[in-house]
């Protein structure tokens, strides 16, 4: 089984799943083989959920959890916050947004 972040909501991909297409959120991607679990944090991307029981999931990036570090997250947390409220154009508030966006969701991964 694998469980994808979908931007509708977390979404279990089993065999004999309907074939769908998903886009995909910020947020943890965990693939259950019998009893391992192992999980990644995706940027973003999209799941196709193949009539066959195949998945292929595009991410922008996938990062194992267990490589990232939570002070560099919350790090990169405080940054972008600072950056948003600094920010004086559309595209910076849009790119500090942005930032916001993902490293709050790599602090929840981590922190849950």
């Amino acid at each position: 089984m694998v469980i994808v972040p979908a931007t509708t909501g977390q979404m279990g991909v089993l065999p004999g799943h309907v074939a769908t297409i998903a886009e995909l959120k910020p947020g943890v991607l965990s693939v259950h083989e019998g009893s391992e679990v192992t999980k990644y944090f995706v940027s973003s991307g999209f799941v196709f959920i193949h009539a066959n029981s195949f998945a292929d999931v595009i991410a922008v990036e996938a990062v194992p959890l267990d490589r990232l570090d939570v002070n560099l997250v919350q790090k990169g947390l405080a940054e972008f916050t600072s950056k948003l409220s600094s920010a004086t154009t559309d595209l910076e508030k849009a790119e500090a947004q942005i930032g916001i966006d993902v490293h709050s969701a790599l602090n929840s991964a981590l922190t849950s």
